[in-house]
């Protein structure tokens, strides 16, 4: 009886917590005491039963409670509020969900929060009276800001800001710690943080220097003191803006003292203003006032360095020019073009009175107008070294035309220095395409400004003649980024060895895309290489179709017909040699087989799809196993070493310098040079010299027959393509350009810059002129509708304008005196002294009619029919 009657009232557990009775419906804890935002997780139990029963839970009557007195979820997990609720009582709940009759309880007690401090401003307090703005979290009606052990007066913004109010003692100086209490239930205090009593003098901030004036490079410290506080912080401006900008210069806080860094051009207006500024108070402050003026110029070259008397071109290097800036020469400024930081170029004239050394010096403007140091140049009056004739023709053959000036200085000098000082010039650049460009219109812009303008004239000639021999056209390969980068490897390679030109042009994406060497993945089954590339580098880059004798001429065989260069298999080598090459990896980009397109920069080799097996290329083995790069170098040498490369590439750069039909014997000669990389002074004696070969081209005795009274032959000279003929007008007559409307004109007369139809150039170096037996290249692109094109482009730019950004200079011309002197000048300028005089009278006739007394149309007209006649045309 008795185990009947336990076994129906309720025991103790083996824990010691009292057991419910059978049927009875408990909740655990009985009780709880929870700080806001505690969780407690309650469960319910039913006496004598092997499972927790289903219930529903409720704080304070509601069910699942709400965020004033607490929430509890389906599984019995409470948290409280932030802040206690009426006192801080809750009750938990649990009801049985199959006998609601069954509940049970527990009664919960919520205290305040453990307040939080984040912030406490200010942090330097001053004696006497002071307000405390303090930042956190928790802080419950009611919470007190201590000071120290002193409560202030603290007013209750929100649970995460306090503001308070007190009275500091000099007793208190130093640190002192602050917290914040929250009040009961459960009153608690948070962490301390630190404040500082500070003596209560009023803040102050002074700069030093107040005033300086600056040149840009040259650096200045200025120093802030901080008084009346502790907290000697400060933030510097310039201008309002922190630490300042490009444009006004950069200023860099250090612990004792700050230093500023003036922009690299003087702004408009000159003065920037530097403050500093209290932390501990902003609105205290002081302020420094910087001018900025022009940096001081230095000058370290003048080219050429010998002039002669009359009118001549200077460009002068150095660093920190600024537009504006002028050369001086004898102490009187010239007309000077702005290039860049680092060079200028002047003209002016020079008088028999001041030969010997005349200074030169380069004086930068206001603001600060200052001047170099000085150089000198040489004014020579000893006599013509060569005629003006002899000068227009080498300058012809050599540069994007003579000027005047540039004549005078040929025929003091003489060629040896006017090469020597070409070969030493700053090579020109093409600018970084914006992000937005989309085609090649800026590119061809910057060409044709920079064959006005600069003064690396023979390496640009060169470029250009390398361009039309190594074929990148527009129509297919748009990017600026990509023509860029290629006319680059041109100019730089120009007169550097023709091995770089080879190698360089190979590995620029424009070539790579143009005729598909980028992503020429290696041969597969059924498949091979691509072979377009390795097809037109040997066919018309560097070996051409046929074996060539060493002056040019085909080698033949026995029933006298040329013998091939190269054969099928020779091709298929190649192209497989040619594997695995991809467009360079852009920046934050993996290597892949196939890159995206990029053109910023060399392409590059992805290995595992470069074919590594051994080849018979041109009757020489290529080794197996070798890395991309590795084979590339050695079937580009092997192509390099053979012998038709000189008399191919002799032919061709002759052909676009000086003559169509150049001697056996002439080309000989240069490729003779090109082997040995050395003609007289001139090239290092490495094969494919490309500064030995142009020497060898242009003081060659077939280049200069015709100078002086040497005679010219009937099949020396060749028509003027049109790019060329653009250039040579505007710089015969002094243009200022920037470089815009010359693409579209030259369009016109079929040579659209850089935007060939074919691999083919837009005319091929032989072209047979009809009824004749010479050879006419640019005659290809001559017919009726671009021989009036190219008369329509001299009207235009006598009586027109090529551009609002270029402007030609009649002046020379209108000056020169009567008819006859004016057309002196142009047959000496523009036709090297060589116009017939049936010709003259016919122009001398036209300008009269023209005008009786207007030499500015008497000039237009006799330009007009100088520039326009086939002795002009043809250049010779």
């Amino acid at each position: 009886m008795s185990l009947a009657l336990a076994g129906c009232l309720g025991g103790t557990s083996s824990t010691g917590t009292k057991e419910p009775q059978k049927g009875q419906l408990v909740v655990s804890p009985a009780t709880a005491t929870l700080r806001g935002g505690d969780t407690q997780t309650f469960s319910a139990a039913e006496g004598g039963a092997t499972a927790a029963p289903a219930v529903a839970w409720s704080v304070n009557g509601v069910a699942g409670g709400n965020a004033t007195i607490g929430t509890i979820s389906a599984a019995g997990a409470y948290v409280a509020p932030e802040f206690p609720p009426n006192g801080g009582a809750v009750t938990i709940t649990a009801v049985e969900t199959a006998d609601a009759t069954k509940t049970a309880g527990s009664a919960v007690t919520v205290n305040n929060p453990i307040p939080q401090v984040t912030t406490v401003a200010p942090t330097s307090i001053p004696v006497g009276t002071f307000t405390l703005t303090v930042t956190g979290a928790h802080f419950a009606m009611g919470a007190a800001v201590q000071f120290g052990s002193a409560a202030l007066t603290t007013t209750r913004v929100s649970s995460t800001k306090l503001t308070a109010t007190g009275t500091a003692t000099s007793a208190q100086l130093g640190n002192i710690s602050v917290m914040v209490k929250n009040p009961d239930p459960g009153a608690v205090g948070s962490a301390t943080v630190t404040a500082k009593v500070v003596n209560s003098g009023p803040i102050t901030v002074a700069i030093a220097p107040a005033t300086v004036t600056l040149r840009p490079g040259i650096n200045q410290s200025f120093v802030a003191t901080v008084t009346g506080t502790s907290n000697t912080a400060l933030t510097w401006t310039i201008n309002g803006v922190e630490h300042g900008s490009a444009t006004i210069g950069y200023i860099d806080p250090q612990p004792t003292f700050t230093p500023y860094a003036p922009p690299g051009v003087v702004p408009t207006p000159n003065t920037i203003t530097i403050t500093a500024t209290s932390v501990a108070d902003p609105s205290k402050k002081a302020s420094a006032i910087v001018t900025l003026v022009n940096p001081t110029p230095i000058l370290t070259a003048v080219n050429p360095s010998s002039i002669g008397v009359g009118p001549f071109l200077l460009t002068v290097t150095g660093s920190r020019f600024v537009n504006g800036a002028k050369v001086n020469f004898g102490g009187q400024p010239l007309t000077t073009m702005y290039v860049s930081a680092n060079e200028l170029t002047a003209t002016g004239t020079a008088s028999a009175s001041q030969a010997g050394n005349v200074a030169v010096t380069v004086t930068n403007p206001n603001p600060g107008s200052t001047t170099s140091g000085s150089l000198s140049a040489n004014v020579v009056n000893g006599g013509q070294v060569i005629s003006a004739a002899a000068a227009v023709r080498f300058l012809e053959q050599s540069t994007f035309g003579p000027t005047p000036a540039l004549t005078n200085q040929l025929q003091q000098t003489g060629f040896d220095t006017f090469l020597q000082g070409q070969f030493s010039a700053s090579t020109s650049t093409y600018p970084v395409p914006a992000q937005t460009d989309s085609d090649l219109s800026k590119v061809q812009t910057a060409f044709f400004k920079n064959a006005v303008n600069d003064p690396d004239q023979l390496r640009q000639r060169m470029a250009f003649a390398l361009n039309e021999l190594w074929v990148v056209g527009a129509n297919k390969v748009s990017d600026p980024v990509g023509y860029s980068n290629y006319m680059a490897a041109l100019t730089k390679d120009g007169l550097g060895n023709y091995y770089n030109v080879m190698k360089d042009v190979t590995l620029t994406p424009a070539m790579g895309h143009w005729l598909d060497m980028v992503n020429n993945d290696k041969p597969g089954t059924g498949q091979h290489a691509n072979e377009n590339y390795a097809r037109e580098l040997m066919q018309l880059f560097t070996l051409g179709l046929s074996q060539l004798n060493p002056d040019g001429t085909p080698v033949l065989d026995g029933s006298g017909v040329p013998i091939p260069t190269y054969t099928q298999d020779d091709v298929m080598a190649l192209g497989r040699s040619f594997t695995g090459w991809t467009y360079p990896t852009e920046p934050g980009q993996t290597l892949m087989k196939h890159n995206d397109t990029f053109y910023g920069g060399p392409m590059v080799p992805f290995e595992s799809n470069h074919d590594t097996g051994a080849k018979t290329f041109l009757g020489q083995p290529v080794a197996a196993g070798q890395s991309a790069g590795q084979e590339l170098d050695s079937v580009l040498t092997i192509i390099f070493n053979h012998p038709n490369l000189p008399p191919f590439v002799a032919t061709q750069l002759i052909e676009k310098l000086v003559t169509s039909n150049p001697s056996p014997a002439y080309v000989q000669r240069v490729a003779q040079t090109f082997i040995s990389g050395k003609f007289n002074t001139y090239g290092t004696g490495q094969r494919g010299d490309m500064q030995a070969v142009a020497a060898a081209i242009l003081l060659d005795p077939e280049a200069r027959r015709g100078d002086n009274s040497i005679t010219a032959v009937a099949t020396d000279g060749k028509l003027r393509e049109p790019v060329v003929m653009e250039v040579a007008v505007a710089r015969a007559f002094g243009a200022t350009t920037d470089g815009s409307g010359f693409t579209n004109l030259s369009a016109t007369m079929s040579q659209s810059l850089f935007n060939s139809g074919s691999v083919f150039n837009f005319f091929p170096p032989s072209n047979l002129i009809p009824q004749t037996t010479l050879n006419g290249p640019e005659f290809a692109i001559f017919n009726t509708n671009t021989s009036l094109a190219r008369v329509n482009f001299i009207n235009s730019i006598v009586y027109g304008q090529i551009s609002g950004g270029t402007i030609l200079d009649f002046s020379p011309v209108v000056t020169a005196g009567t008819p006859d002197q004016m057309v002196a000048w142009l047959d000496t300028q523009l036709l090297h002294g060589t116009i017939s005089d049936s010709m003259k009278q016919s122009i001398l006739t036209a300008v009269n009619a023209a005008s009786s007394t207007d030499t500015s149309k008497q000039a237009k007209a006799a330009i007009y029919l100088v520039l326009s006649s086939s002795q002009y045309q043809v250049q010779r």
